[in-house]
């Protein structure tokens, strides 16, 4: 597929004090511009080893979707700690930019760079906040000159009252067919457990085929197509409630006119293919092959409407902001946004698409988020932004002098968690600019990139950043995963590229998201390493195995026996026993073991070797056996 090339600027103002942010889609040719390589770095010896825990419920960390985020409160201990004011921060793999907000509120010049053009997108307008009167004006603008076109395409008939009303969301079911009778059925009608309390209520994954009575596993059976089974929405003025009903007449008759005639020219929309990956096969086996086949048409035509309006916007500044707050709509206006009994929706890092599927008000959705972005405008740090943005591979910084940043923080890719080109496609299908991913540093098998691939890419990105960063400068990385082979190309690369581990801790971020417990491949604490520039180039040693078996063995024990309240997991949210957290206990083997040999033990053997340890103490009586 032809990749698009843009860039989004504006003019560069004469003078350094009337110098604003400019948004690069594209490298950035003043992305140096900061940088002072005559004087050094701050005189810092010891790593910083004071613990880190910073929450993620702040208005800056809600504003925008993005697939992993640093909170900037922790960030800024480590700014605080390695710089002084005006000092320069790097941070080549930036994502939503959550080191810039954090090195901007404490007066440092701070330089964002990024693979991807929607990440650096993202993160200039998380940079740059704007006047949230000014703003929240525009977003009313774009909605009062939509409501015509919103009550065509969501009007809805109350139940009670008979007026019409804006529907908030429509829930759409596939239809399944059994494999015993061949009998078509809609999901929703069979598998549908609603208990009285939203948190018991589920969509069953096993149960009889209303046709024939026969056991079904729902991943077992084929699917045919969607059908509309539930409306939701608020009317009667004497209740805020919201009211449920299944689609009646008028609701079908909507659908119909919208569906068979598309979106109405000139309205552009993309219809880029997604392309080939691990998390595209699944929209792509499902009959979505392209970017607007991942929306309804009703949403598409209006993402399409708000789209237009917002580009059109006269005064640049506010015109990114409401892009951004299109963006950040990201999947939960598409087909792959997952119905939940307790509302809300999800932006997961893949492209599953739900066997059944809230479809949301486009226009409401967008409203939601302008409030929020509009909250983390009002309590931004009022400061000055000395700030350069530029999508371009993190090993490839040509326009920054040698040995001219001050201080590097940045959480590279890890191993295969996530596949950002794969994931930002979304995103980038409505910039119109594309991730060219041959120096994305990640381990995927359709990229043809294997572990060896992934160290040899995080080494040259590493490389680059010991060029740029100053002979006193430190560097800090936070990471995370559950793979001894992700850790041992981590550590690798590292020492490779010059650099010496001096110190690691975890990263608490105080509280783990429901999957970080339940997948393989989240570790659910990060780790924080602090590195500084060696003339070694010699990884640590790989120990034997029993050795490590040993010394892990050895802190699980001591840990159990002496901190075990510290590793029990409460769920609040599910209905969920009281667990052990391997995953934190984990971390913390990592940031012992880290700096003194290469990490040989995946999550999963470390796992084992902690049952062992908790069935051990439960047969001394000190701790209850595992579950």
């Amino acid at each position: 597929m032809a990749k698009t090339q843009l860039s989004i600027k504006w003019p560069r103002p004469e003078g350094a004090e009337d110098f604003r942010p400019i948004l690069y889609l594209t490298p950035n040719p003043h992305l140096g511009d900061f940088c002072n390589p005559s004087t050094a770095a701050k005189e810092v010896e010891e790593p910083y080893l004071e613990s880190i825990s910073a929450g993620k419920n702040t208005y800056v960390y809600d504003a925008h979707t993005y697939h992993t985020k640093v909170p900037p409160q922790g960030i800024g201990l480590l700014i605080d700690y390695y710089t002084r004011p005006g000092d320069v921060v790097l941070d080549p793999f930036c994502g939503s930019g959550m080191t810039g907000v954090a090195a901007a509120e404490r007066g440092r010049k701070v330089i964002l760079s990024d693979l991807s053009p929607a990440a650096a997108f993202i993160a200039y307008n998380l940079n740059t906040p704007i006047d949230p009167g000014e703003y929240l004006q525009a977003v009313y603008r774009l909605l009062e000159e939509a409501e015509d076109l919103e009550h065509f395409l969501y009007d809805t008939h109350c139940r009670a009252c008979g007026k019409l009303a804006p529907m908030l969301y429509t829930v759409w079911s596939y239809g399944f067919v059994c494999d015993h009778c061949h009998k078509e059925f809609v999901l929703w009608d069979v598998a549908r457990d609603e208990r009285p309390s939203v948190k018991e209520s589920k969509i069953k994954s096993e149960f009889d085929c209303p046709h024939c009575q026969a056991g079904l596993k729902k991943r077992a059976l084929r699917r045919t197509r969607r059908y509309p089974v539930l409306v939701g929405y608020r009317c009667c003025e004497r209740s805020l409630k919201e009211a449920t009903s299944p689609p009646d007449e008028s609701d079908l008759a909507t659908i119909e006119k919208i569906e068979p005639h598309g979106i109405p020219q000139p309205l552009w929309y993309p219809t880029a293919p997604f392309p080939d990956g691990v998390n595209t096969r699944q929209p792509v086996a499902a009959g979505i092959i392209t970017v607007d086949k991942a929306y309804t048409p009703r949403a598409l035509w209006a993402m399409a409407h708000l789209w237009d309006r917002a580009q059109k916007w006269p005064e640049p500044e506010v015109r990114d902001k409401l892009l951004f707050t299109l963006t950040s709509l990201y999947q939960r206006v598409t087909v792959f946004s997952e119905f939940r009994f307790w509302g809300g929706s999800g932006n997961t890092a893949n492209f599953n698409v739900p066997a059944i599927m809230n479809e949301q008000n486009v226009f409401r959705a967008f409203e939601r988020k302008a409030n929020t972005i509009s909250w983390y405008f009002k309590h931004a740090a009022p400061v000055a932004r000395k700030l350069q943005v530029s999508a371009q591979s993190a090993s490839r910084l040509a326009q920054l002098p040698d040995k001219s940043v001050d201080y590097v923080f940045t959480d590279p890719p890890f191993g295969g968690n996530i596949n950002y080109s794969e994931m930002n496609f979304l995103w980038e299908s409505w910039l119109r600019v594309y991730t060219d991913n041959k120096e994305e540093a990640i381990v995927n098998k359709v990229q043809k990139k294997g572990f060896d691939e992934y160290r040899e890419l995080l080494t040259a990105a590493f490389s680059e950043i010991r060029r740029v960063l100053k002979d006193n400068g430190w560097l800090t990385v936070v990471f995370h995963n559950s793979s001894d082979k992700v850790w041992m190309a981590l550590q690798q690369a590292i020492s490779e590229a010059g650099f010496k581990i001096r110190g690691t801790q975890t990263f608490d971020k105080e509280h783990g998201t429901f999957k970080q417990f339940v997948s393989d491949n989240a570790v659910g604490y990060d780790l924080v390493i602090h590195c500084r520039k060696s003339e070694e180039s010699r990884p640590p040693s790989l120990k034997e195995k029993s050795d490590v078996l040993e010394q892990a063995k050895a802190f699980a024990q001591q840990a159990v026996r002496g901190e075990l309240q510290n590793y029990i997991v409460r769920y609040l949210h599910v209905r969920r026993g009281d667990e052990f957290d391997y995953r934190k206990l984990y971390a913390n083997w990592l940031a012992d073991a880290l700096p003194k040999s290469l990490v040989s033990l995946s999550f999963e053997e470390f796992r084992g070797l902690v049952d062992e340890v908790l069935r051990q103490e439960a047969l001394r009586g000190s701790v209850l056996p595992p579950q």
